[in-house]
């Protein structure tokens, strides 16, 4: 075959995938009312225009990682599949990740990836197969890990104490959302006060009750590979506690750990999804009464972030 007649070849090939309506640019450019239209899509449960809407978007950014997830994810929601599954395979041929491990693609995508509709593909046979070998490794290790003796262990249920478990969050004036009952002390039931919708209080500490992550190193970072790692909670940009070998260390190793390690990861963790009990973020308060208590309800308070509106 011809080097021109196998150009053919592949741009047919290409085009069997998802139709785009038109060209493909890196232009980086979308309407000024872009961010607006896709909320009221989604809140009035438009599908075809939030299609539209992520269509118009990668054809302007095909370069985008995230913008080919958004429309996958679209496409789920107007309960079109088989396109959502065109979607991933030109993703795949860009060169885009196509990891199942949470976090990673919108939750609707990944259900899709389940389907035998798409593990048929080649890509979805070629991620089957990727997935066994980090599942076969990860029930090796998990026996490893119910070997450790329990001082190379950290406690079941953890306790993070003056906790602001994300990125940019801050203790200050926060306003209250709804209202919210405040206890003497986190777990607690003893009443001591209620902060009020639409009054102001003063967010003062917090605590963030977790399960241990267990994770396996895949690659050398920080730690030898194949050492049992935990994960606790989050301290901000890319770093985190992690309990190795029965000390707490702050690590950036949480930021290359996921369920399942294809590229560019340090480890995988060996538990599934939501093992355990939930994390409850307690926060403690002050109102403008000078009454003081704690809650488990942190969704109940804005201005909590400093990088933008909550």
């Amino acid at each position: 075959m011809s080097v021109v007649m196998a150009l053919v070849v592949a741009q047919t090939a290409w085009a069997q995938h998802y139709d785009l309506g038109g060209p493909c640019t890196n232009e980086n450019i979308v309407p000024r009312t872009y961010f607006a239209d896709i909320r009221t899509a989604q809140e009035k449960g438009d599908w075809k225009r939030l299609v539209d809407l992520e269509v118009l978007s990668v054809r302007s950014g095909c370069a985008n990682e995230f913008r080919w997830k958004q429309l996958a994810r679209a496409l789920v929601l107007a309960d079109r599949a088989a396109d959502a599954i065109h979607v991933l395979e030109d993703m795949d041929e860009r060169g885009f990740k196509l990891n199942p491990s949470p976090g990673m693609l919108p939750p609707e995508v990944v259900k899709v990836m389940e389907t035998p509709g798409f593990k048929s593909t080649p890509v979805g046979q070629r991620l089957e197969a990727r997935k066994r070998v980090s599942d076969s490794r990860r029930a090796h290790f998990l026996e490893l890990l119910n070997q450790l003796p329990a001082d190379k262990k950290p406690p079941e249920w953890y306790v993070a104490v003056g906790s602001c478990p994300f990125e940019c969050c801050q203790f200050r004036q926060w306003t209250v959302e709804a209202d919210t009952v405040l206890y003497s002390a986190p777990d607690s039931r003893k009443v001591v006060g209620q902060a009020r919708r639409r009054t102001r209080v003063q967010g003062l500490t917090g605590e963030l009750h977790l399960t241990p992550e267990p994770a396996v190193m895949i690659e050398d970072h920080e730690v030898p590979k194949d050492t049992i790692v935990f994960l606790l909670d989050n301290l901000g940009e890319g770093s985190g506690n992690v309990y190795i070998d029965g000390k707490i260390v702050a690590s950036e190793l949480g930021a290359g750990i996921v369920q399942y390690c294809f590229d560019h990861c340090w480890g995988e963790t060996l538990l599934p999804p939501g093992h355990g009990k939930p994390t409850v973020w307690w926060v403690k308060v002050k109102l403008a009464n000078g009454t003081i208590g704690w809650t488990d309800q942190p969704d109940n308070f804005g201005h909590k972030d400093a990088c933008g509106e909550d």
